[in-house]
């Protein structure tokens, strides 16, 4: 559910377009690649702190912070008047992050409030552990869409992050589920000890199925977990990244989930697969095969759209910062004075010392562009280059009905 904006591939259209230098195409160019922002935004990420009733080892964020809800933050009435003195007529979608945002309830409601209409979707990504009824009637009253994705390891859930709470959310998620106006799925990170696409399924098939949710509306994601150790990023990260056996172990999966998944998807099978990011999200296996046959160009900035002008990050304090999940020193202007914004800390040069000769760039687009040492660089490279290089091979088979080789 958690996937770019569809501005750049959709609107720009055909390749056939480019040759024609469209004004679009132009100003998708003269706005990626860039560490600047503008005052124009078409998505807005916030963070309103890195509290967390968690303490995951494998995020970027590992505050163990108190599991009461704050009260609000007193810089939100502020921090509302000067996002709104930005042109926001572009906008389309507004993230809420912590930390583990719904313990800033209080500040979130404000926000949403204020800025909610009927073209705007909001992105929330939450444990779920605090996730109530006032929440669901809250919702209710919005005219925006709203996704939400709830960090769950599935089986592996109590080993990596924490006493498992989904037992206790089912009327929950019931009474969310008949929401017009919102999705959710469940994401989980893999790990070299939490990689088994199939268990992971069947754990939350196995739960939606008791607790009488309907699957067929319920998301299924995952993101590969990356080596965060480095600066004051955090510690113990690179312990839970693919490597070696487990890499090899998970290539192997990879291939025969997505098998399971294309036979499922063709030929309408009992549904035992659940909905998942592989096909409906982000880069999935259908919207790259379609974007593939239709020529649709790819997005152009990184994975995160951090170098879209026209993507900005800002914390609660009115703070511009490279991306919601790093601490203050990435603090990189003000919303007061957008034209002075300077992104620190990002690698864009990757493309050209790496990236350029890679066959699967167009769905990895180099992963995080923060800086950090080559050897960390590398690590991540190697888990997302298995994963996307596996969701390459299974959109060629569909689209050629045969394996497809890279000679070359």
């Amino acid at each position: 559910l958690h996937s770019f904006p569809t501005r750049r591939s959709s609107d720009l259209n055909p390749i056939t377009k480019v040759a024609e230098e469209t004004d679009l195409w132009k100003q998708a160019i003269t706005e990626t690649r860039q560490i600047t922002k503008n005052n124009r935004p078409y998505w807005v990420r916030i963070l309103f702190g890195q509290a967390c009733n968690y303490s995951c080892e494998y995020i970027l964020q590992k505050d163990i912070g108190n599991p009461n809800e704050r009260n609000k933050i007193e810089t939100t009435d502020r921090f509302i008047q000067q996002l709104s003195k930005l042109d926001l007529s572009n906008l389309g979608k507004i993230d809420l992050w912590g930390g583990e945002p719904l313990l800033y309830w209080k500040s979130i409601m404000p926000i949403m409030e204020h800025f909610d209409r009927e073209d705007l979707t909001w992105y929330m990504a939450t444990n779920g552990t605090a996730l109530q009824m006032k929440h669901v009637e809250f919702f209710k009253k919005l005219k925006g869409k709203v996704e939400i994705g709830i960090s769950h390891d599935g089986p592996a859930h109590e080993r990596l992050r924490g006493e498992e709470f989904l037992h206790k959310k089912v009327e929950v998620l019931k009474e969310l589920q008949k929401l017009p106006n919102v999705d959710f799925s469940f994401n989980s990170v893999i790990t070299n000890t939490n990689y088994d696409l199939f268990e992971i399924n069947k754990f939350f098939y196995d739960y939606c199925t008791q607790a009488g949710l309907d699957i067929s509306t319920i998301g299924l994601g995952w993101t590969i977990g990356r080596n965060h150790d480095y600066e004051d990023c955090g510690e113990n990260s690179s312990n839970h990244v693919l490597r070696g056996e487990s890499l090899a172990d998970f290539k192997r999966i990879s291939r025969e989930f997505m098998d399971a998944c294309v036979d499922q998807f063709i030929k309408g099978n009992d549904n035992k697969i659940m909905n998942n990011a592989l096909f409906t999200g982000g880069m999935g296996v259908i919207p790259y095969s379609r974007s593939l046959k239709e020529q649709v160009l790819p997005t152009i900035t990184t994975a995160c759209g951090v170098d879209d002008s026209s993507v900005l990050s800002v914390d609660i304090a009115g703070n511009v910062r490279t991306c919601p999940h790093v601490d203050e020193s990435f603090i990189s202007g003000s919303l007061d004075d957008i034209s002075s914004v300077r992104l620190k800390k990002i690698d864009l040069n990757r493309y050209e010392k790496h990236c350029h000769k890679c066959p699967v760039y167009r769905l990895c687009k180099s992963n995080c562009p923060i800086e950090a040492p080559d050897e960390v660089f590398y690590q991540n490279c190697a888990s997302e280059k298995v994963w996307w290089r596996a969701v390459q091979d299974t959109v060629f088979r569909i689209l050629f009905k045969s394996e497809v080789t890279l000679v070359e």
